[in-house]
């Protein structure tokens, strides 16, 4: 793949930097009092650290003066307490300032992976997994690893070299002059490495987020590519996505190189200023040798708060290239909402159905979908959705889940129904135990509502399990029995019997469990869908045809609509997907006389 592809911007959005200075600033204003203490910590930190090279500098003016070393120790002592009295408000202001800012850094992931489960499903399709992945490990550790570790050394340099400038000034004004003579090569290196290293970290995480998905798609796909013996084209895309951010790391560590030339030429250029100036008037009997020497020490007491200062910005940068990917996610998000419109004037939607009006969704990548759909779905019956894969029923089934929003067209529910449950062929067992998996829908379910879901699921080797322990926990992270892809999709539906949902949607909920499970979970379907509103999307048209309404769905429209008999009864896809699925079908099928197929415009309610 080309370099073009590789730093192609990826699809979820970058926060601009206005953005992210509101979003810090958001959260700065939650700790008002913590704020204005860590500020008031660092300053009366900072004016002690002055103490020890005033000290130093009335010294050097004892010595000179034959003063009595009664006076000089005095000094010293002074240096000493000023020194440790620094060191300890430091520590103390240190620490406030970490705990301030890993609540900050706290609220923050929770905001970013809250806001990142509410994604819609097509923006997370849409896009390469590996953004969304790098952003919510590599892009929160860079910017946790800056707000735990960089910021305190940030902040401490700052409040001391702004203390040191005041000192300087207070002591002689020419001196502080001096010392600006540096300023033109910390202000240019500054400038130079901000214009280059923004671009060159945001290029740096935009090709380790392509590297990523390259090893992804690599792994996940690793049994295709054996079969087709292209182990090393993937491979090779793999390398030359990690030559490309290797090459980008590079350039970065050039661009902070060149910044260390600019910051030691300041320095050099800073200090050879200050002695000069305080040659010349001490010479003249303007200041003394320990002003000079107070001076000399302020300016290099500044090398390293300067120092931490811009090679911080390395950091900083990354830092604020990682906020502004996570607060792109935290904007992308749309705003939680009870979803589903209420009709109490519909009567199916009143009694706890289902009605689906005129929706249209398509794909922006690829353009297909569905259009102009309508479906009733009375209250306590299974609607199944039937079709060849692409022909548009699962994108229907998310649209009612929530997954997509509609691009017209509206879904409705009854007013007093929760959310739809979506149970996807995906096989999902979370870290934890039974009970864990079981009360991610119902935190506050007891032992028995779970033991009555299990069994209610024909789950009843989980029962030994749940019981256990107290209150159905197991104290060890593992589950206590073997779980097999039957058994996690029964959980599964467990979890869905737990949520207690009026509307139910099954999508080839038993299409990843194998042939040996398939009647085990199918069992289970059926009895969450009794007493319940189903939406059933089925292969398999054995399972489909319990339903009390068939859908057949092809190029995003429904073709076909009725029971399982009534689609049998005429030409159509249902009875030549029938006949393919069920050979002993073409005897039955000549029991119904054959008629002309309905189209869409009259098709059987």
């Amino acid at each position: 793949m080309s370099d073009a592809l590789d730093t192609a911007p990826p699809l979820l959005p970058i926060a601009s930097g206005a953005r992210v200075r509101t979003a810090i600033g958001a959260l700065l204003r939650q700790h008002p009092g913590r704020v204005a203490g860590v500020a008031v910590l660092f300053l009366a930190a900072s004016a002690l650290g002055i103490v020890m090279p005033a000290c130093l500098g009335r010294i050097v003016d004892a010595v000179s003066s034959d003063a009595g070393s009664l006076t000089i120790a005095g000094w010293v002592i002074g240096a000493g307490a000023g020194a440790i009295g620094s060191a300890v408000v430091m520590l103390w202001a240190v620490r406030v300032l970490t705990a301030l800012v890993q609540d900050m850094l706290a609220r923050l992931r929770e905001d970013v992976f809250t806001s990142a489960m509410r994604l819609p499903v097509s923006t997370v399709d849409d896009g390469e997994s590996a953004d969304l992945l790098s952003r919510l490990t590599g892009d929160v550790d860079a910017v946790a690893e800056a707000g735990g570790n960089v910021a305190p050394t940030l902040l401490s340099a700052a409040f001391a070299i702004a203390v040191s400038v005041v000192a300087l000034t207070a002591l002689d004004p020419w001196l502080a002059l001096a010392g600006i003579a540096s300023a033109p090569f910390y202000v240019l290196g500054t400038r130079a490495f901000l214009r280059r290293s923004r671009v060159v970290f945001r290029e740096v995480r935009i090709r380790e987020a392509a590297r990523s998905q390259a090893v992804l798609e690599a792994v996940e796909g690793i049994d295709t590519l054996t079969a087709f013996n292209e182990q090393d084209h993937a491979l090779a895309r793999v390398s030359e996505r990690a030559e490309a951010s290797i090459r980008m790391q590079i350039e970065g560590v050039r661009v902070t190189n060149r910044l260390f030339r600019w910051i030691n030429a300041g320095e050099l250029v800073g200090l050879a200023a200050i002695l000069g100036t305080g040659f010349l008037l001490q010479s003249a009997g303007a200041i003394t040798v320990g002003m000079v020497t107070t001076a000399a020490l302020l300016f290099h007491r500044l090398f390293g708060p300067v120092g931490q200062l811009i090679f911080g910005l390395n950091d900083i940068q990354r830092a604020a290239i990682g906020l502004a990917r996570l607060v792109g996610v935290i904007d992308l998000a749309p705003a939680p909402s009870s979803a589903r419109e209420g009709e109490s004037d519909a009567a199916s939607t009143a009694s706890g159905g289902l009605e689906v009006r005129q929706v249209t969704f398509h794909y922006p990548t690829t353009g297909r979908g569905i259009s102009d759909v309508n479906l009733h779905v009375p209250a306590g019956t299974t609607a199944a959705l039937v079709g060849a894969s692409g022909s548009g029923k699962s994108t229907l089934a998310r649209v009612i889940a929530g997954h997509h929003p509609p691009t017209s067209g509206s879904v409705h529910l009854a007013s007093t129904a929760n959310a739809p449950y979506y149970l996807s062929q995906e096989l999902h067992h979370f870290r934890g135990t039974i009970a864990d998996n079981l009360r991610l829908v119902a935190p506050d379910a007891s032992l028995d509502q779970m033991v009555a879901a299990v069994k209610a699921v024909g789950a009843d080797w989980a029962v030994d399990a749940l019981t256990a322990q107290p209150g159905g926990s197991d104290s060890s992270h593992e589950p206590a029995v073997p779980l097999d892809e039957g058994r996690i999709q029964q959980l599964a539906i467990a979890r869905a019997f737990l949520a207690d949902p009026a509307v139910v949607i099954l999508d080839e909920a038993t299409a990843d469990v194998g042939l040996h499970h398939r009647d085990a979970v199918e069992k289970a379907i059926t009895a969450l869908r009794h007493g319940r509103t189903a939406l059933l999307i089925a292969h398999r048209l054995q399972q489909a045809a319990t339903a009390e309404q068939i859908v057949v769905f092809a190029d995003g429209r429904p073709t076909q609509r009725g029971t399982h008999e009534t689609l049998l009864a005429v030409d159509g896809l249902y009875r030549d997907a029938w006949t393919a699925q069920t050979p002993s079908a073409q005897n039955t099928t000549t029991r119904y006389p054959r008629q002309p197929s309905p189209s869409p415009e009259t098709e059987t309610p």
